[in-house]
């Protein structure tokens, strides 16, 4: 999917337009599931990608991509992007009552991922709540995780970059982490250790 045809929308249409009165696809199985699917309101992305993992990519800017369900940035607050990101770090999984072992490295992926200054402060608060046992601010950065990626993958994909566990056990992403790419040098120099 990487070798998108960069053309407008109005000439793309056009072209699909003249190519469907001026073609007999009768005899064309593929063509005529995609528009059986089409008309009966499913998307053309789940067509062609149902089944597939997406790769996961984060630029220089530390933007979440998938890319190989669309170009479009898998948007999130700095707190559910920081934990997203601590969590691909750790494959092995991460246990929610002992998220205060992570702090530092909590607090080194939050002001990676934040654009603009904070007082340091500020974001020891931040993350405190998050790691405190007793708050549901990890339960919440998880469900608008959870929300911004099935925007993007949807629900039949969800399995595999979803922060899943079991209720005082460790939780994980299930993705290989060989689909994840990291442009951002200190994020992808946490990634490699």
């Amino acid at each position: 999917m990487n070798d998108k045809a960069h053309i407008s929308y109005h000439t793309a249409r056009r072209f699909l337009i003249d190519l469907i009165k001026n073609n007999d696809f009768s005899g064309d199985d593929e063509i005529i599931k995609l528009l059986h699917s089409i008309l009966q309101g499913k998307s053309c992305l789940n067509y062609f990608t149902d089944g597939v993992v997406s790769r996961v990519h984060i630029d220089k800017e530390t933007r979440i991509f998938l890319l190989d369900y669309s170009d479009q940035e898998v948007k999130m607050p700095c707190l559910p992007k920081t934990v997203f990101l601590l969590f691909l770090i750790h494959p092995e999984g991460v246990n929610f009552k002992g998220m205060r072992a992570y702090l530092q490295e909590l607090y080194n992926i939050y002001q990676i991922v934040m654009k603009k200054n904070i007082e340091a402060d500020k974001i020891k608060q931040i993350l405190g709540n998050l790691v405190d046992p007793m708050s549901n601010s990890i339960y919440e950065a998880c469900s608008i995780i959870r929300n911004r990626l099935l925007k993007v993958a949807g629900p039949s994909r969800m399995k595999f970059y979803d922060i899943t566990g079991k209720r005082g056990g460790c939780h994980h992403i299930k993705l290989d982490r060989e689909l994840v790419t990291v442009e951002h040098e200190k994020l992808r120099k946490m990634m490699n250790r």
